[in-house]
């Protein structure tokens, strides 16, 4: 309920911020206009005049709201911790704006840090365009593809079945699951800090996540390498596979260096 509370102030102070901004930014122009009065040019906005090469940093925390009852339902069966109804994550992004562009090209990874027993990770390129631009923030929508991943740990409890496979190959069990994720949102920026080369600032994102998962395997990692070398077993798991819809609110810093 805290997190819930916490999402919702900030998505309702959000749009306040905007209209202050876009409002300072008018009389900005208004007074200009009245210091002026012989010049009838239309205001120039950022990427009009900005033709720089543009590395961005962004670090948020992330919200999701998707939810997979059937894999809730197992963990809850065997004891293990399933996960909140929002569960917490952390993302890094790494961004790019080419010279003279509109457009945002980025790479990030995610993964979920609220407490659970089930990992899930998830990698993703997407690109963004601006479409309304002020002198301190700008607002861009577009489109992300990328693959998550998901693994429970079968240290405690595991279903009766299980228990030979355990016993054959003396290794700890594990459940594992990929999906495809496709995820359209807009993302608003803010930067109050900015100097010639330097901005710093604020970010918000509010996307929908489309996850079509596999099926849930069972197998085990080598000890040769945990987490690069999971060895499958051809053992129905009768943990049902499901495709997760869910909205995906993000807040957090981002770093912004311009490049001549």
């Amino acid at each position: 309920m805290y997190w819930r509370c916490c999402l919702l102030m900030y998505f309702l102070l959000l749009p306040a911020l905007l209209f202050s901004q876009i409002k300072r930014d008018t009389a900005s122009y208004d007074q200009w206009k009245t210091a002026h009065p012989m010049h009838s040019i239309q205001p120039v906005h950022r990427y009009q005049v900005d033709s720089t090469f543009s590395i961005l940093l962004n670090v948020s925390t992330v919200f999701f709201t998707a939810e997979d009852a059937k894999i809730n339902s197992f963990l809850t069966k065997y004891g293990y911790r399933a996960p909140r109804s929002v569960p917490v994550g952390i993302n890094f992004e790494l961004a790019a704006i080419p010279f003279e562009s509109k457009m945002m090209y980025c790479l990030s990874a995610s993964t979920i840090i609220s407490k659970q027993d089930i990992g899930s990770t998830l990698f993703k390129a997407a690109a963004y365009r601006q479409f309304f631009e002020r002198k301190h923030f700008w607002i861009s929508g577009g489109l992300g593809l990328g693959v998550n991943s998901s693994r429970i740990f079968l240290k405690g409890k595991i279903p009766p079945n299980f228990d030979s496979l355990a016993n054959l190959y003396n290794r700890e069990l594990v459940l594992k699951q990929n999906g495809f994720v496709v995820e359209p949102g807009a993302r608003f920026f803010w930067y109050p800090i900015q100097t010639r080369k330097f901005q710093l600032g604020l970010f918000a994102s509010a996307a929908y996540d489309f996850s079509f998962n596999s099926p849930w395997k069972l197998g085990y990692y080598s000890p040769s390498g945990q987490f690069s070398s999971f060895k499958s077993l051809s053992k129905r798991t009768g943990v049902q596979a499901h495709h997760e819809f869910g909205w995906a609110f993000s807040t957090g810093v981002s770093f912004r260096f311009k490049l001549d």
